[in-house]
């Protein structure tokens, strides 16, 4: 798993320059769908290692169980957001964009 997590670290550092930059374009939703499977999965083996490391042997169990529900729900709502959504780049980027007025007619 550690080589796994590793791996999905190095593609997510090239990854989300590179979604950036195709985006807006066809390109740029095969990138989004792929950040929304390695962010969730990324994020769930690193904080398994701090489940590991910091919660008492008693509480691990309920502590993962947690984790995974967690997991799967921001994997889904990723998965919505780049499927029926603006995608991910495009949601990110709209945090610097001014938001359209509207004009009274």
């Amino acid at each position: 798993m550690n080589k796994w997590y590793h791996t999905s670290g190095t593609a997510l550092a090239v990854l989300a320059p590179v979604a950036f930059a195709v985006s807006p374009s066809a390109m740029n939703m095969p990138v989004d769908v792929v950040l929304g499977v390695l962010f969730p999965f990324h994020s769930h083996v690193a904080l398994n290692y701090v489940i590991s490391d910091y919660v008492p042997p008693a509480a691990r169990s309920g502590a993962r169980a947690a984790l995974l529900a967690v997991t799967i729900i921001t994997a889904a709502g990723l998965l919505k957001l780049n499927l029926q959504g603006p995608g991910l780049t495009e949601t990110v980027k709209s945090l610097w964009r001014e938001p359209k007025s509207e004009k009274a007619n």
